[in-house]
């Protein structure tokens, strides 16, 4: 709990005046004013997180656990899937993992309760539930010590890697079940109603649809979130993927790098770091628009318009990855262009 405290106390808005100063010099360039777009507003952005910043080294965190409601047929997968995908990750067989090559990202896979007997050796274990979250339709998905232990990990993450000099990161997740949980999440977040935010997930049928939407029902029914504690939400509702990815965002912020949303679960996790400290939220940067319904809602609550249009909903931290070079070309073409002549 110490540490997630301290994360919140010490974590910083921008620097308004070195992106002012950046403002000022990409409007002194030989372009169009407000030709590139995005890539300028990004430009100024990562000028108010460190001034003078490059993309260094680049990695996108995967944070896998299997969810107790995936005993409810909510999904169109079995849990043992979980374990299958996160075997393909680590041996560089996924399709996340494709994309990183292709990117020139590195991809980190912490297991915070996969269901199996023992640990991955290649994967970065933090087991707290080792065989997953409970069924929250039942009951809440873990005690708040656990929910607290979890977002830790996601911030300690992020220190570790900025150790190791990686600087820009991006969030993805894996855990058959967790399009429920992060509906959960939302329908507490937001009160939409559940037809608008419920999806369908891995790939079900109508029928399924309708289970799965009562099922968030009951869940939040059962479980009677506080809307205003963002950890009572994931303590409730939510999975160990969700808590951690959480805490990437806040150990983002923290230790000022930008950190690039994926999907729906990635911009719930997203959302619930922002309803813990605002701030945090200008450290993110929005990447693609998931098929799921309840990602434009994300997307709306935290005031993002998102850049790419793929009809994607992988999930993996896939989407996000593909928006690394967008940063990089942020970064290049403030230092390349050329400044515009006196005439």
């Amino acid at each position: 709990m110490k540490v997630l405290e301290e994360t919140l106390q010490h974590i910083e808005s921008l620097n308004q005046e070195d992106m002012v100063q950046q403002q000022a010099y990409i409007n002194s360039l030989l372009k169009t004013p407000n030709g590139l777009g995005k890539l300028e507003k990004m430009a100024i952005q990562v000028a108010g997180i460190q001034k003078d910043y490059k993309v260094e080294k680049k990695a996108v965190v995967v944070m896998a656990a299997d969810n107790g409601v995936e005993k409810e047929g909510v999904s169109a997968s079995k849990r043992v899937i979980t374990q299958y995908v996160v075997e393909a990750m680590l041996a560089g067989e996924a399709s996340v993992s494709s994309l990183c090559k292709t990117l020139g990202s590195d991809l980190f896979v912490v297991d915070l309760g996969i269901d199996r007997k023992e640990p991955y050796k290649n994967a970065i274990n933090h087991r707290i539930m080792p065989k997953g979250t409970n069924n929250i339709r039942c009951g809440e998905a873990m005690s708040r010590t656990q929910a607290i232990e979890a977002i830790e990990v996601g911030i300690d993450m992020v220190a570790k890697l900025v150790k190791k000099d990686y600087n820009l990161l991006a969030v993805g997740e894996m855990g058959i079940g967790n399009t429920t949980t992060s509906s959960a999440c939302l329908k507490a977040l937001t009160d939409l109603p559940l037809i608008d935010i419920v999806g369908y997930g891995s790939g079900i049928n109508e029928s399924t649809l309708g289970l799965k939407i009562a099922v968030v029902e009951d869940a939040v029914r059962v479980n009677k979130p506080d809307v205003n504690d963002p950890i009572d939400i994931i303590q409730k509702l939510g999975g160990l993927d969700i808590a951690a990815m959480t805490g990437v965002y806040l150990g983002a912020a923290l230790y000022k790098i930008p950190v690039v949303l994926d999907g729906l679960i990635s911009g719930v996790s997203a959302l619930l770091a922002y309803r813990m400290n605002p701030h945090v939220r200008e450290y993110m940067i929005p990447s693609h628009i998931s098929e799921e319904p309840g990602a434009k809602y994300v997307m709306e609550a935290l005031d993002f318009d998102p850049m790419l249009y793929m009809n994607m909903k992988l999930g993996e931290g896939s989407g996000a990855v593909l928006v690394f070079p967008f940063v990089e070309a942020a970064c290049n073409f403030v230092k390349d262009v050329r400044l515009y002549p006196e005439v």
